[in-house]
């Protein structure tokens, strides 16, 4: 990977700081702050991904709730003994499948 020369200003009590943890780990100044980049550059992308996540579950959620207010009782009931059945004759759940 091809490495490129960046100019960045710090405060330099941060800098003192990062001297001194890259000396204790055994790196350069340079490398401590590329590692410490490359974590934080997936943190956030991770927490990205979660925040979908999370919408993402949070939209079925409302979905299963409007879909649930048109059900009558009988037809809920009628699904949990059919989902019952299916699992008394060990058919796979879809996510099985």
């Amino acid at each position: 990977m091809a490495a490129y020369k960046v100019n960045v200003s710090l405060p330099e009590e941060l800098v003192g700081q990062i001297d001194e943890t890259a000396g204790e780990l055994g790196l350069t100044r340079s490398g401590f702050i590329a590692e410490a980049s490359a974590r934080y550059v997936a943190d956030v992308k991770n927490l990205s991904a979660e925040e979908r996540r999370r919408k993402d579950i949070d939209r079925a959620i409302a979905s299963m709730r409007r879909i649930g207010a048109k059900l009558s009782a009988e037809d809920i009931q009628d699904m949990m003994d059919q989902l019952r059945r299916d699992r008394e004759r060990g058919m796979p759940r879809e996510e099985e499948r």
